[in-house]
């Protein structure tokens, strides 16, 4: 259970950052995840001149028809300096801090365990990062095109064999070896998701006519934000549901930082889903929060690609 939970948050953190623009339901499944596991605050937006720090809520609310309920809640600190730089520390049920992770624009990703005191070096710097993903795509793309590569095959699954090299910093050795990629289409993620993940997928042809209201400006612990809520109804019948299901999705984002500081995604089927910024502090953090302790061992894992074949 522990492994499918990391790969679901591994999932939210490639995916949803790339559907920025998809309707939002996708968008609003972030929250419902962090409140199950330890929540991680994933963003490839390198913002500036706005420091903060604050106390990343997600709580999962379910109403049960015979008056239960159940409840998750997780938090998580996050911070951000004027260089664009992020420090998240995830902590466990008794407010342990298990994890913390370490962005820098200019450089390095790294992972830390304070538990054993090591850090990983996350592999090229988050520039080469997205290089290597629109590389990818486009490979992907390419070979679709050629017809080497189906749009859609059995389970909705295709796969592309690379040959790498893999850089272990521990081992101070190079090993190469051949690794499936195996390529999910729509289709294929919707049979293995679990059940909100594949019902957020599910919804887009109700969810595309959704409207948006906007609910004007209000503060977060002083700070000003713009508030939105995004709407959809599934009408009588389309899943077995015998009234109109309306969907919801509230939206206050701050400009000035950047950031959204509170959602609210409310479904019916699901219950409501909530991510929240609570006492928000607009001072620099100190420089050290995003750096590596001294007594800390780094170990490196790179991974480089040298050429790909597809498999017919």
């Amino acid at each position: 259970m522990k492994t499918q939970h990391l790969l679901l948050a591994a999932l939210m953190a490639t995916c949803l950052p790339a559907m920025a623009d998809a309707p939002a339901p996708l968008a609003a499944v972030r929250p419902f995840a962090a409140a199950r596991i330890a929540p991680l605050v994933v963003s490839h937006r390198v913002v500036k001149n706005a420091p903060y720090s604050a106390q990343v809520v997600t709580e999962k609310v379910q109403n049960l028809p015979d008056g239960n309920q159940i409840a998750h809640h997780a938090t998580v600190m996050t911070y951000r300096d004027s260089a664009g730089r992020t420090r998240n520390e995830i902590s466990n049920a008794n407010g342990e801090v298990r994890a913390i992770t370490l962005r820098d624009p200019a450089g390095s990703s790294y992972i830390l365990h304070p538990q054993d005191k090591t850090a990983t070096q996350l592999g090229g710097s988050p520039e080469q990062v997205k290089q290597a993903r629109k590389a990818a795509r486009a490979r992907i793309a390419e070979l679709r095109k050629e017809g080497k590569l189906p749009a859609t095959g059995a389970g909705g699954e295709a796969i592309i064999v690379k040959r790498i090299e893999r850089v272990d910093g521990g081992a101070q050795g190079k090993v190469q070896e051949e690794v499936r990629m195996h390529v999910r289409t729509q289709e294929g993620l919707r049979g293995e998701l679990p059940p909100l993940l594949a019902g957020a997928f599910g919804d887009h042809k109700w969810a595309r006519n959704a409207t948006t209201r906007d609910l004007g400006t209000r503060e977060f612990d002083g700070v000003k934000a713009e508030g939105k809520i995004r709407s959809y109804e599934i009408p009588a019948g389309e899943v077995g549901n015998r009234n109109p299901i309306v969907v919801t999705h509230e939206t206050w984002h701050s400009p000035e930082l950047q950031v959204a500081v509170y959602t609210k995604h409310s479904d019916p089927r699901h219950g409501d889903s909530i991510y929240k910024l609570e006492n928000i502090k607009r001072e620099e953090p100190a420089a050290s929060l995003f750096t590596v302790p001294g007594d800390y061992t780094v170990k490196t894992r790179t991974v480089r690609v040298h050429k790909a074949e597809e498999k017919k």
